[in-house]
């Protein structure tokens, strides 16, 4: 979750933002109206939303690392 917060702060604020998806890590959890969801699902719907709504660029830690050489 803070993950999520701080990609899309610095997005706002104008930063290229990387997200490196296999680095991160949630949990199942429980929403309003016992709305149960699991944390692969909650993580790839995260990530969408990042990269969908152009907060992040969300990558792997080997295209990330790649780029950086």
């Amino acid at each position: 979750m803070c993950v999520e917060t701080t990609a899309r702060m610095g997005g706002n604020l104008g930063y290229d933002v990387l997200v490196a998806y296999d680095a991160t890590y949630t949990f199942d959890l429980v929403g309003p109206f016992g709305w149960r969801r699991g944390a692969e699902e909650l993580a790839q719907a995260s990530a969408a939303s990042l990269h969908g709504g152009g907060f992040a660029r969300v990558l792997t830690t080997r295209e990330i690392v790649a780029a950086a050489r």
